[in-house]
């Protein structure tokens, strides 16, 4: 590891947490469900499933650290999903918590695998 992958992934990583607190400032809030957190972490499977398909190999290992680690990493957020499940179960709200859980997992393998599927197959328009 070199300095510059290094900026590389910071630069990266400033700009998916900067993406992520724009698009949950315009999320609107819902105490019924962590309506805000599951589309990032929706967004950010797919998002990963195309920054790790063929077309995208092209680019430099430091391109790829930037974008995963760094972009993909900083947006998505496995902590906030944490507690967004915990806050769940410690309310009662047992169904929704197990659905939370469930639909956030299978959902974002399920959107990792297509977008990367689709982008190896026809790669990216010209």
């Amino acid at each position: 590891m070199d300095i510059r992958t290094i900026l590389f992934v910071a630069f990266g990583g400033m700009a998916g947490a900067a993406a992520r607190w724009g698009l949950l400032e315009i999320l609107p809030d819902n105490d019924s469900w962590p309506w805000q957190i599951f589309i990032v972490n929706m967004i950010g499977s797919c998002v990963l499933g195309v920054i790790v398909s063929r077309p995208f190999q092209r680019l430099s290992p430091r391109s790829i650290s930037a974008l995963a680690t760094g972009l993909c990493g900083s947006f998505t957020t496995f902590s906030m999903f944490s507690l967004d499940l915990a806050e769940l179960l410690r309310s009662q709200q047992i169904a929704v918590a197990l659905t939370y859980l469930g639909l956030s997992v299978i959902g974002g393998l399920i959107l990792f695998l297509l977008s990367k599927s689709f982008f190896d197959r026809v790669g990216v328009s010209k």
